[in-house]
């Protein structure tokens, strides 16, 4: 079986998004400078949602007409009993995500986009530690990148 190389395509959307994900940083930051960050983000959510509200029912109605719906199972129990598991998890990403993103936004206003871009990125570390916590074995190449990361953001918040 030979190797199969991967697409420009491909090369070119990821370049496309690394660059809109490294680009976002510098309107964050211009954002948060008008508005407050608070604001920013919360206006940033809210065209989210407006966004995604046609879609969940664009997707919600090519679902159903696709499949034939059980109307007597749907009926039985409360939504909330049913899907609790579905509602605190969705409830507690929320959360989280909400915490981070308002505290990089107020992060942003006190560094430089390219500090405050770096130590974002640095969230791969969390993985491979994560990891040794639920018995998860990485590659020696992992924790080299992972002390390669950790020693550039020590140089990058160390002041002179």
């Amino acid at each position: 079986m030979k190797k199969q190389q991967i697409p420009l395509k491909n090369s070119l959307l990821l370049l496309l998004t690394a660059t809109i994900w490294g680009i976002s940083f510098v309107a964050q930051s211009e954002g948060g400078d008008a508005v407050g960050a608070f604001t920013f983000n919360a206006t940033r959510n809210l065209i989210g949602s407006l966004v995604l509200i046609p879609v969940i029912f664009l997707l919600s109605r090519l679902n159903l007409s696709g499949k034939a719906v059980n109307r007597s199972s749907a009926s039985e129990g409360n939504i909330f009993s049913r899907n609790r598991t579905l509602i605190l998890g969705g409830v507690s990403c929320g959360v989280c995500l909400c915490l981070a993103s308002n505290f990089q936004q107020v992060g942003i206003s006190y560094t430089s986009v390219g500090k405050a871009g770096f130590i974002t990125a640095c969230y791969i570390v969390i993985v491979p530690i994560l990891g040794l916590f639920m018995k998860k074995k990485c590659s020696p190449f992992i924790w080299i990148a992972v002390i390669l990361s950790l020693c550039g953001l020590y140089l990058l918040c160390l002041t002179p």
